[in-house]
């Protein structure tokens, strides 16, 4: 056998074999790429149907075309309670409001319903709208940022001057009065919601930087969810010391969220630091079959120290037994007030599209004899251009009755549970 011949059976092997190759990774790229485009199509066709329906604000749409089959879309929503909310927002009369309800063991939103008065409309896009300047929700962030420094606690005292509710230069950048120097611990000045004590913090313990990272941790200038495209809650760096003071505080027309944010800080509280992305849209399935197609991925990542969710959680609670939403559950249900634990902020301020006073809560209730269950988050907000006919505290304590009563009875389940035990 001469060396010609050897040479060529080995370059014709040679040849065989990378064809084979080329073939085999010919089809795994093919596989990998109608599983990543079949996938693809589906979170997109969601995304742009979606979105398409915020535009015409007419319909939530009951499945999506793929191919030739149709999907249903299958929705978090609990109807029960939506139409308990719709009854709510027709029989108060707010010229615009906005509620949105999160499960937060999984970031599911139970109901997400907005209303105008005039048009006697709901609007599917105003819980997901970004238009509302965040009012004093945002002490909320910046009390996140303080305590993470490790320089102040709760109890902290700082003294302030003038009115607390005002933010005046003076008030800020030089010391109080000591004629008229008063002196508050931070967990009062953030049930209480005191401006002064907020911004004069905000430039003695923070950095300009810590702020705005603290603000992107905790949902702004990001996408907070992945089915739709909702608009970014917008927040803006401070450019000198009493422009922090007023980011700090809540005290401006600039820091723009949407309710579905607004409840979603109450969530992070409630999960101990960590924030489960709010979804609408929990699985698609065939049509006639039932048959699963696609389901969302749960997204969760902790965004403040534990320790600082917790303090959180204690000045949240004393906004409710003491502070601004003091009056607003002074009815609420003596059961369930010994069942869950609440806490809220309050929030007011005149601006943003649409245009009018807002009357912003944000709150959470957790069932405190399960340690398991982190209950639910509840954002309201309540516009206004003359007359006010309720307050946004106490739509939510209403809801969370609702919920614990005849939705998810909380005193069945603690009863059955503490039997289960015996």
């Amino acid at each position: 056998m001469n060396k010609s011949f050897i040479d060529k059976r080995i370059f014709k092997r040679w040849v065989i074999f990378s064809a084979l190759l080329i073939c085999l990774a010919f089809v795994a790229n093919t596989i990998i790429n109608t599983k990543y485009k079949a996938d693809s199509v589906k979170v997109v066709d969601i995304r742009e149907q979606l979105n398409g329906v915020f535009r015409h604000n007419s319909y939530w749409p009951d499945h999506l075309k793929e191919s030739r089959e149709k999907l249903k879309i299958n929705y978090t929503f609990q109807s029960k309670l939506t139409d308990k909310i719709k009854y709510f927002l027709k029989k108060y009369k707010s010229d615009y409001s906005a509620i949105v309800v999160i499960d937060n063991n999984t970031g599911a939103i139970l109901s997400a319903v907005g209303y105008s008065n005039k048009e006697k409309a709901f609007i599917r896009s105003l819980p997901f709208s970004s238009s509302h300047p965040s009012a004093s929700l945002f002490k909320v962030v910046t009390m996140a940022g303080l305590l993470e420094t490790g320089e102040i606690n709760i109890e902290s005292p700082q003294s302030f001057s003038g009115s607390s509710t005002t933010l005046y230069k003076y008030q800020i950048l030089k010391n109080p009065n000591l004629r008229w120097k008063r002196t508050q611990s931070f967990k009062k000045a953030f049930a209480s919601s005191n401006n002064v004590i907020f911004g004069r913090a905000a430039i003695r313990y923070l950095k300009k930087d810590n702020l705005s990272k603290t603000a992107h941790k905790l949902g702004f200038n990001q996408d907070l969810m992945k089915e739709i495209s909702m608009g970014q809650s917008f927040f803006k760096s401070p450019i000198n010391d009493y422009n922090m003071a007023e980011l700090a505080s809540g005290f401006n027309r600039e820091t723009m969220m949407s309710p579905v944010h607004a409840a979603l800080l109450s969530s992070i509280v409630a999960n101990n630091g960590v924030m489960k992305s709010p979804f609408m849209v929990s699985s698609l399935s065939k049509l006639e079959s039932a048959e699963p197609k696609w389901s969302v991925k749960k997204i969760s990542k902790r965004v403040i120290d534990r320790k600082t969710s917790e303090a959180l959680f204690k000045v949240m609670e004393y906004t409710i037994s003491d502070g601004t939403a003091r009056k607003s559950f002074r009815r609420f249900d003596k059961n369930l007030k010994k069942l869950l634990k609440v806490g809220g902020k309050t929030g007011s301020i005149t601006g943003g599209l649409p245009y009018g006073k807002r009357d912003w809560f944000s709150a959470f209730a957790v069932p405190h004899k399960n340690d398991k269950d982190k209950g639910i988050s509840i954002s309201v907000m309540n516009i206004n251009l003359e007359k006010w006919f309720v307050r946004s505290a106490v739509l939510a304590k209403n809801i969370i009755e609702y919920y614990y009563k005849e939705v998810r009875p909380i005193e069945k389940s603690y009863l059955n549970a503490k039997n289960n035990k015996s």
